[in-house]
């Protein structure tokens, strides 16, 4: 009889550790760690010289985001792209928790258009407005961004180099 009771309070105690981890999977500090809201940084825009002609860049950073729009409009004339999230590319310069990989206009999808608004607006006016949007679960971060081209840098090899960052 002892060595059945003995089982039976193994067992029961197996199944009281298995609740209480449960439980405390369960509590309100586990569920609250992944429910960040999108956060756009940093917007970057770079022309480089190439082999046929320019090679333009224009990325977003964005923290805990699952999805990313790009829109932008010059003389009446809009474009949108969804954006594509490029691991293989770095920014050095974003350090600690923050986003280090950029999402980049899909070119497949309208990202030509909105790359090359870009840069005739900064090559004719000057500066030009682009909407952001980043997504993760139903919430989504709104942002406009200027860019100036008083405030790139610019090189012999790299004539527009411009990283705006978003507050």
């Amino acid at each position: 009889m002892r060595v059945v009771e003995g089982r039976l309070l193994g067992a029961v105690g197996s199944v009281a550790v298995v609740a209480c981890i449960a439980i405390w999977g369960a509590s309100p500090v586990g569920a609250h760690r992944g429910d960040h809201a999108p956060d756009v940084i940093q917007l970057s825009y770079s022309e480089t010289k190439g082999d046929v002609g320019a090679d333009n860049f224009l990325g977003v950073f964005a923290r805990h985001t699952h999805r990313v729009k790009f829109s932008i409009q010059l003389h009446r004339i809009k474009s949108r792209a969804p954006g594509r999230y490029r691991k293989d590319i770095t920014d050095t310069d974003i350090h600690g928790r923050k986003a280090r990989h950029p999402w980049v206009p899909n070119r497949k999808e309208g990202g030509n258009g909105v790359i090359s608004k870009v840069h005739r607006a900064l090559h004719h006016r000057g500066h030009i407005s682009l909407r952001v949007r980043a997504w993760k679960s139903g919430v989504v971060d709104d942002v406009r961004i200027r860019i100036n081209r008083n405030k790139c840098s610019s090189t012999p090899a790299v004539p527009i180099d411009c990283e705006v960052k978003v507050d």
